[in-house]
């Protein structure tokens, strides 16, 4: 037999979806693939994968197989030679089944990959690290032809493998010289021709065994059987042969049987089988002669030959009768020639696990130590050392036994007791021996067992982002992902890396700096595309990739944009392939692949253009028409923030706009409207009609706005001579600031202005000056009043809205005016009758005085009635108001726009009332008071009323007294009697003359 490969391959592709002829026709690498739909995996080899927990397949392979419709496949080997095939395996090197030689591959995390035959021997593991690891992949047998002609090779996989070559994605992996396939023959073995008669021994073989020849001695390569009896004698070291069993050959009219010493096996005798290889032809049947059967030394070979299974025929026995058959199994080493016998001695038993009996008249299996066949007649037992006994064996039953672990001598014995009687006992011959799959070949088919690296797979799909930096905020950068326009997958080897680059092409970007002029070229710096100025070497902008796939763009310097129109035009690189970014995916056994993006036009570049806005609250230029020389000028500069950006600086000017038409405004000289227009750049207001300037404003280079009024404009609020106005709406006057910078891009920003044009008015003014008047009159003279004039105590002004009125008006605080009515005694009090101040008695209303001014501001004091002066020794003394303001004179001045301002002056008291007083005299000639000492109680009395002439004055009528006086001493006189002097004096109202010494009373 030999084993014949046809030199198709298993290619399991470990990429995803299948890859065969039909499915990937190109390219070549994938059209020779094998793969097939992991559910088409035959039964058998698919359910023993579940039972050992293989897990889910990730792709499967059949050899030959194309994925055309009805295609199955073809064999990866076939038998040559005839004979009947009893088992083909995954086998060593040596024939043995598999049991952990490494493979030579690896999983992906470096662990290496071991190999073991199932015991389903048609299915080969490959398991990580060890027989108990993981199954990374599994190989079965499908056997093909009945009887079987040849096989095709099934792999399934699990795990990707580690793929040495990292720049070839579709590099394969196979398992030369690791994996072999078995095929194993049963080796019925011939006694034709051996030596009749008892001899030491028998080696026979196969027919036609194969042979090779070794230092000159030609030995059989095919398995030999040396058969002796159950104790032979040790001849080698001079014992007779006959003094132990022989083995000996009958013919009985038929095929060679063999039995022991008097031909049958008969009650607790037996032969030793052992089977070897390297058995030396010349003394093998049908070589060996009778004369060297009894030589030991001639049991020459070369090695044991380890088997589980054997099988043996039992004939010659009496008819009617059964027997019981023994059987033990042993191990043991080599042990040719003279040592063969002695080393029956230290054989090592090997338990026997299983016997079946077949009747080979209808080749049925009869009875089966496993229960699954039972024959009443035949019972089959084992012995705790693993020797079995079967009982009820008849002639034509062939003994199948079985071992778990290898053997290589089995020891058939009559089981049955020594003496033994009855019809199951009998004696018997071995009529044919069989060793089960005894005839092996081998022949290499890992080399076709092949595995194809799946590789990483990537391209670009979708559209990229824009990465947009703009000139006017220099620091901040642009980042986008790119990652989601790169479709890639790892594939079966799994998760490595995802690397990105940038690549450029250097020289000229299509770019220029702004401020150098100079053209930017693209340059690679490590990782980073830089574009630097073409002389000065300047870096203008860089572009990165972060290793997530972000790429950012950042720009430090500004570029020209072609449209000066367009503040915030976009610039790019002048072609997309200037700049490209390439993802590269790596697997885990490092495999690569590569996709690349031309990014140049994604990078772009906005014009940062000036920028300029309104800030802040404006100032206010208030003029007031009180000072009409005098304009009003503020800086705007700090309303307007504004930066000239990465072009640099270029200009910042200042315009003023207006709405033509009306302001709002009137004039307040012509009554007119006051209209706006614009002349050159300044704006102005002028009446409607008249076309007479008001007021112009213009702005200065530098921001500073200038408001000059040149005549006075109507103010709303009459009541307030200093109230403000302004244009009706605030954008009838603009200020625009323009700045432009150097590449020509220009903004602009506005503020209204209109209402921050203050106009205040101008109003009168007034207050008082000087000493007022006193208006005295007299009481002496009630009808004569006193008038002054209070002008000259104003000092006023219409201003600039010219001359309206100045009228003046009086005031008082009711009540109490500190004075009395001298007729009544009332308190004089104070009301205001009209314009007229009056003083009128508290209780009887009489009108005591008045107090009036006229329009030219003469103030007059009317007194009607006598009012109480304080000094009664002054008949002309004077008195006033108890305070100065219980009378006011107030003069308002009111200017041509009906703004008004009033002075006060207190006039209490400058009201002055003098004393009228009472006047008397004397006139006439006074009478002559004469008595006569004659007489001296006659006295002498006179009327002088007629000598005083008096008049009570505006007071009115008091009292009119006498009184005496005397200026007191001598009067002159002498008084007789005594001669004394008269004295004059007082006593009381009466003048007396008494003497100066005596002081006796002369005269009263």
């Amino acid at each position: 037999m030999a084993i014949a490969i046809t030199g198709e391959d298993v290619v399991l592709d470990e990429t995803a979806g299948l890859q065969n002829a039909t499915a990937t026709p190109t390219p070549a690498g994938d059209a020779d693939d094998n793969d097939i739909l992991v559910a088409s995996l035959p039964a058998s080899f698919s359910t023993r994968l579940t039972a050992l927990g293989a897990g889910t397949a990730t792709g499967a392979a059949l050899s030959g197989y194309t994925g055309a419709a009805g295609n199955t496949g073809t064999n990866a080997f076939t038998f040559t030679g005839g004979g009947s095939i009893t088992d083909i395996r995954f086998v060593d090197s040596a024939g043995a089944p598999l049991n952990g030689v490494d493979s030579g591959l690896d999983t992906l995390d470096g662990t290496s990959i071991f190999l073991y035959t199932d015991t389903n021997n048609n299915i080969l593991l490959g398991r990580a690290g060890g027989a108990d690891g993981a199954i990374v992949f599994a190989a079965y047998i499908e056997e093909t032809g009945s009887p079987v002609t040849g096989g095709k090779i099934w792999t399934v996989e699990y795990q990707p493998l580690k793929h040495p070559d990292a720049t070839n994605p579709d590099d394969s992996l196979n398992l030369l010289d690791k994996v072999f396939i078995g095929a194993t023959q049963d080796l019925d073995f011939s006694l034709a021709n051996a030596p009749s008669g008892q001899n030491l021994f028998l080696m026979f073989t196969k027919l036609n065994p194969a042979t090779e020849t070794i230092n000159g001695v030609v030995r059989i390569t095919d398995p030999t059987i040396i058969a002796t009896g159950k104790d032979p004698a040790d001849q080698s070291s001079g014992a007779k042969i006959n003094t132990g069993d022989t083995i000996n050959t009958s013919h009985g009219g038929g095929p060679t049987t063999i039995g022991t010493n008097n031909q049958m096996i008969v009650e607790q005798e037996g032969i030793r089988f052992s089977f070897v290889t390297g058995a030396r032809q010349d003394v093998t049947v049908p070589h060996l002669s009778q004369t060297e059967a009894d030589v030991e030394s001639n049991i020459d070979f070369t090695a044991v030959y380890n088997t589980t299974s054997a099988n043996f025929d039992v004939v010659q026995l009496q008819s009617g009768k059964s027997a019981v058959v023994k059987i033990s199994a042993f191990s043991t080493a080599a042990e040719p020639g003279v040592n063969f016998i002695n080393g029956y001695a230290n054989d090592t038993p090997v338990a026997i696990t299983n016997v079946r009996v077949i009747n080979n008249s209808t080749g049925l299996v009869i009875e089966n130590s496993d229960g699954t066949v039972n024959d009443p007649a035949i019972t089959i037992s084992f012995s705790a050392a693993g020797v079995a006994t079967i009982t009820g064996v008849k002639a034509g039953y062939q003994i199948e036994y079985t071992t778990t672990a290898d053997h290589n001598r089995v020891l058939i014995e009559n089981g049955a007791a020594v003496d033994a009687r009855g019809n199951d006992h009998a004696d018997f011959d071995i009529g044919g021996f069989t060793l089960t799959k005894a005839s092996t070949s081998i022949a290499e088919i890992g080399s076709k067992m092949v595995f194809e690296d799946d590789g990483p797979s990537i391209s670009a799909t979708g559209t990229e982002p824009t990465l947009t930096v703009d000139e006017t905020v220099l620091t901040t950068d642009a980042t986008q992902s790119f990652t989601a326009n790169f479709s890639s997958a790892f594939g079966a080897d799994g998760a490595g890396t995802l690397t990105y680059a940038l690549g450029m092409t250097a020289g000229a970007s299509g770019l220029t700096d702004t401020a150098t002029g100079e053209a930017v070229n693209l340059s690679l710096n490590g990782a980073v595309v830089e574009g630097r100025t073409a002389t000065t070497n300047l870096l203008v902008f860089t572009v990165s990739v972060a290793a997530n796939g972000d790429v950012t763009l950042d720009q430090l310097r500004a570029v020209v944009h072609p449209d000066a129109t367009n503040p915030d035009d976009a610039t790019s690189l002048s072609a997309d392939n200037l700049v490209t970014l390439t993802a590269t995916i790596t697997d885990k056994d490092g495999d690569s692949a590569q996709a690349t993006l031309n990014i140049g036009q994604n990078l772009v570049f906005e014009d940062d253009g000036p920028s300029i806005s309104t800030t802040g609250t404006a100032p206010i230029l208030t003029v007031d028409e009180t000072v009409l020389a005098t304009d009003a000028t503020q800086s705007f500069t700090a309303n307007f923030s504004s930066a000239f950006g990465a072009d640099g600086a270029g200009t910042l000017t200042y315009a003023l706009g207006m709405t033509a038409g009306a302001s709002g405004l009137t004039d307040t000289a012509t009554g007119e409207a006051v209209n706006l227009s614009l002349n050159g750049g300044v704006v102005e207001g002028r009446t409607a009609t008249t076309n007479l300037l008001v007021f112009t404003v213009s702005v200065a280079a530098n921001g500073d706005v200038t408001l000059d009024q040149l005549r006075a404009v109507v103010h709303p609020d009459a009541t307030n001579p200093d109230d403000a106005t302004s244009l009706s709406a605030d954008n009838l006057v603009t200020l625009t600031a323009t700045i432009t910078d150097k590449d020509g891009d220009s903004a602009q920003a506005t503020l209204n202005i209109g209402q921050n044009l203050v106009f205040e008015d101008d109003g009168p003014s007034i207050s008082t000056t000087g000493t007022e008047p006193i208006l005295t009159v007299d009481e002496t003279v009630l009808t004569t009043d006193a008038t002054q004039s209070f002008t000259a105590n104003f000092s006023s002004a219409f201003g600039a809205d010219g001359a309206g009125t100045l009228t003046y008006a009086l005031g008082m605080t009711a009540g109490a005016s500190g004075l009395t009515d001298t007729a009544t005694g009332e308190a004089v009090n104070l009301s205001l009758n009209g314009g007229v101040v009056e003083g009128r008695t508290a209780t009887t209303n009489l009108l005591v005085f008045t107090v009036s001014v006229a329009a030219n501001g003469d103030v007059t004091l009317d007194q009607l009635r006598a009012v109480v002066h304080p000094d009664a020794t002054n008949p002309d003394d004077a008195t006033t108001l108890s305070a100065d303001n219980l009378v006011t004179l107030t003069a308002t001045i009111t200017d041509k726009d009906g703004d008004s301002a009033q002075a006060t002056l207190n006039i209490g008291q400058n009201l002055v009332f003098e004393d009228d007083g009472p006047s008397i005299s004397t006139t006439g000639t006074e009478p002559i008071l004469t008595v006569d000492e004659t007489v001296l109680t006659t006295d002498a009395t006179q009327s002088f009323t007629a000598n005083f002439s008096s008049a009570f004055g505006a007071d009115g009528a008091g009292t009119l007294t006498y009184a005496l006086g005397m200026t007191a001493g001598p009067s002159g006189l002498t008084d007789t009697a005594t001669g004394e002097a008269v004295n004059l004096s007082l006593n009381g109202g009466v003048v007396e003359g008494r003497t100066a010494t005596t002081n006796l009373l002369v005269f009263t």
